[in-house]
C-alpha cells in the first residue's frame, strides 16, 4: 500500500508541474503575478545595485529586459562605437549619469495598457541631485521589456541611432 501512495503521489505532482497556473479572479494569474502584469516591478530591481555598496553590475545586455528593437540599436551603436574607438553612450542611462550615490528612490508606474505599452518613472536623489528617469516599456515575450529610457534632455533611442558621436554626448 505504502508504494502505490508514493505512486500516487509522484503522478500528481508531475501533473502539478506541467499545468500552467489557473487565473484567479480579477484576471490576475497565480503567484507572483505582480512581477509579471507590474511594469514598475520590472524596472524597480533595477536600481538595488544602486543601492548596494560595492554591488557587481551586470553586462550592459543584461542590466535591463531590453525590447527586442531596443537592442538592435544599442548593439549598432555598440558597433559604430569600437568602429571609431570612442564611447558613444558616454554615461549609464539608469541613472542619467556617470558616477552615483543614490537616495530617496521611487519607482511609480505614470501609465499603463495591459499587454502593450507602459510608462514608468523613477525617481530619486544622485549626488544632492534630484534626477527623473522615464521608461517606456512593451509588451514582448509574455513581459514588459525596456524599449527607451528618457532623462532631461536625452533620448536613449536617439542616442543609440545617431549616427554622429559628437551628436549624442549628454550634458
Amino acid at each position: 500500500m505504502r508504494r502505490r501512495e508514493l505512486m500516487l503521489a509522484l503522478a500528481a505532482a508531475a501533473v502539478a508541474a506541467c499545468t500552467p497556473p489557473q487565473p484567479e479572479k480579477g484576471g490576475a494569474s497565480a503567484a507572483g503575478s505582480s512581477a509579471v502584469t507590474d511594469p514598475a516591478a520590472v524596472i524597480r530591481p533595477l536600481y538595488d545595485r544602486y543601492m548596494t555598496p560595492d554591488a557587481e553590475f551586470p553586462s550592459f545586455q543584461d542590466q535591463a529586459p531590453w525590447s527586442s528593437s531596443l537592442w538592435a540599436l544599442l548593439s549598432a551603436m555598440t558597433q559604430r562605437s569600437q568602429q571609431i574607438n570612442e564611447p558613444i553612450l558616454d554615461f549609464d542611462p539608469l541613472i542619467g549619469a556617470q558616477d552615483y550615490q543614490l537616495s530617496n528612490l521611487n519607482v511609480a508606474n505614470e501609465a499603463i495598457t495591459e499587454g502593450s505599452h507602459a510608462v514608468v518613472r523613477v525617481s530619486f536623489t544622485n549626488s544632492a541631485t534630484p534626477t527623473d528617469i522615464v521608461y517606456d516599456l512593451v509588451w514582448e515575450d509574455d513581459g514588459w521589456k525596456v524599449d527607451n529610457i528618457r532623462g532631461e534632455g536625452w533620448d536613449l533611442r536617439q542616442i543609440a541611432a545617431a549616427p554622429d558621436a559628437d551628436a549624442t554626448s549628454h550634458q
